[in-house]
């Protein structure tokens, strides 16, 4: 048996217990908003939101768990890896960001705080 690395083993286990069990959907729709798992393209209302890998991978999370509040702690095990700083603003930052893509053109407010929870 070959020596291996504890860590890659629990990156791996972590992929696995993030994947659904079912087989996924091409598509998620929350509203007006559409996300294209395949082509991982997100658009509103019709609009493309031209989102990085990251932001995707934020907005395909909270599309997944609509209507349910979101801490920062579950969006940093789910959508970063083991080597994320809790420490840093990275959440803040890329929520800010996706939220600017949601709201461009004046749409109405998508994703909400809830101060203290998620």
């Amino acid at each position: 048996m070959k020596p291996f690395d504890f860590g890659e083993l629990l990156a791996r286990i972590r992929v696995q217990f993030r994947r659904p069990a079912s087989v996924p959907a091409s598509a998620l729709r929350c509203g007006d908003l559409e996300l294209d798992l395949r082509a991982r393209e997100a658009a509103r209302g019709g609009r493309s939101l031209g989102l990085t890998p990251k932001q995707f991978a934020v907005l395909e999370y909270l599309a997944r768990r609509a209507g349910e509040v979101v801490s920062r702690g579950d969006l940093a095990e789910h959508v970063w890896d083991e080597n994320f700083d809790p420490f840093s603003n990275v959440i803040d930052v890329t929520i800010h960001k996706v939220r600017d893509r949601l709201e461009a053109g004046g749409a109405p407010r998508m994703l909400h705080t809830v101060r203290g929870v998620g």
